[in-house]
């Protein structure tokens, strides 16, 4: 009876130890053990007494290995994103997610949770009951690979706190990998309901403006409007997706370990990491990407999302400004923040922008990128965020431009190394000191129904 249960669970192609669809090493292995069982009536009884015990004994203890197994290595291995019919994926609400530190920052284990609405932290107060700041973005926001209290917008909040008098809740709903048009569809959803006395919007001038070709979410029309686009999620990602979330935690964990190398741990005189070339950081890779994504999206209209994570650093807007990729991407862009605008004013938000910069725009040298400026004459560290505020100028908005002070400082101090280019606490805090001193200027913290001033108006923070 086990053996045949074996042998039905094997060709089943169940996803728990089958993995993706089709027959595997796992089922394989599986349909052995159930051949292997079945053929036991043939052994003298007290023999195959002794195996179906065993056999029965393990299959108990593998089951109390996987429910243990979802509490211990759940939060490392197992994703906190399912897919979405309206934003391609988002959180998952009360989950907790593990992440391990590179050892060129510190190395370590970095814990965090989502709670039950679907945003990073502690369970919401309810909507009026104080200031209420709500802050989207990608994972410059979400910052899972920051504790809580070193995040921008845990800093925002303790800092606004402190200097009102009055306690100032900071919603962080920031998701990892988001573009701004995941964004201002979020914000469409969750504005009405969250309330907020202002919202932050951060765009990451590194990636985001690529992350709106990738997306595929909007496109812009004939007369530069911009005009939702029909895509679909590809079926083989949608997959991954479900995946991740039925698929043996044990397999999962194991296949991960079994994976990982080894951390190089070489430190130049300035404690940075000594790493060799990556695609990541290669401009002929990186600008081969832009133009595929240009081609494939507008010029051949594929309206299929194959890709929801992986996002590459804007080369085409640095290296080649005048390009027809990266003129698309600012167009498309400008339509995407006047869409964020009319969102916010609908739903009776303040709004302002945060612009972050990539750091290899702002430091002179940092890990392996390397830009070549007699090949890319036209490369300036200003190309991709001088768009964003000249859209905030143009467009009568409100921002932070975090550009000129992060240049000024040591941006190598204010980032990660080792290929995660994120900024890292010592950027968050400074960039959440900035907000600070920038909403007290323009007095957009009067209480709910006070009277107030006529804010004052800056454009680009500088």
């Amino acid at each position: 009876m086990e053996g045949a249960l074996l042998v039905a669970y094997a060709v089943s192609d169940h996803p728990l130890y089958g993995g993706e669809p089709g027959f595997g090493q796992t089922q394989m292995l599986i349909l052995a053990a159930g051949v292997g069982l079945a053929l036991c009536g043939f052994l003298p009884a007290w023999i195959a007494t002794r195996i179906l015990i065993l056999a029965t004994t393990s299959v108990i203890m593998l089951a109390f290995a996987e429910i243990g197994g979802e509490f211990v290595l759940g939060p490392r291995f197992r994703p906190i994103f399912q897919p979405d019919d309206r934003l391609i994926f988002k959180l998952i609400p009360n989950r907790r997610s593990t992440m391990t530190r590179a050892l060129a920052n510190g190395g370590g284990t970095v814990s965090h949770r989502i709670n039950s609405e679907g945003f990073r932290g502690d369970e919401l107060r309810p909507a009026g009951e104080a200031t209420r700041i709500v802050v989207y973005g990608d994972s410059f926001i979400h910052a899972g690979y920051s504790p809580q209290e070193e995040t921008f917008a845990h800093g925002l909040g303790a800092l606004l706190t402190d200097r009102l008098g009055r306690t100032v809740q900071v919603v962080n709903a920031g998701v990892s990998s988001y573009g701004p048009d995941q964004v201002v569809l979020k914000m469409e959803d969750e504005l009405p309901r969250l309330r907020p006395d202002l919202a932050v919007v951060a765009i990451f001038a590194g990636n985001d403006y690529g992350d709106l070709l990738r997306n595929k979410l909007f496109r812009l029309g004939t007369d530069g409007a911009l005009v939702e686009n029909r895509w679909t999620l590809d079926p083989h990602v949608r997959m991954l997706f479900e995946l991740g979330q039925r698929e043996s935690i044990l397999k999962r964990a194991f296949r991960n370990l079994a994976a990982v190398r080894p951390q190089p741990s070489a430190l130049d005189e300035r404690g940075m990491l000594v790493a060799g070339a990556s695609k990541f950081s290669d401009p002929d890779f990186l600008l081969g990407e832009a133009e595929r994504e240009y081609r494939t999206f507008v010029l051949e209209h594929d309206d299929v999302v194959t890709n929801t994570h992986v996002d590459y650093y804007s080369a085409d807007l640095s290296l080649r400004p005048d390009s027809a990729s990266a003129l698309y991407k600012v167009a498309l862009m400008e339509a995407v923040i006047r869409r964020i605008r009319d969102t916010a004013a609908r739903n009776g938000v303040a709004l302002v922008f945060l612009f972050i910069p990539h750091p290899a725009d702002v430091a002179d040298s940092y890990d392996d990128w390397r830009i070549d400026r007699t090949r890319f004459p036209e490369y300036n560290g200003r190309n991709q965020i001088a768009p964003l505020e000249t859209m905030s100028r143009t467009l009568g908005l409100r921002s932070l431009s975090l550009y000129e002070r992060f240049r000024a400082s040591d941006a190598n101090r204010l980032y990660f190394h080792g290929g995660d280019d994120h900024w890292n606490a010592a950027g968050q805090r400074l960039a959440a000191e900035m907000m600070t001193e920038y909403l007290i200027a323009q007095g957009l913290l009067v209480a709910r129904g006070a009277p107030s001033g006529a804010p004052k108006r800056e454009t680009s923070g500088k």
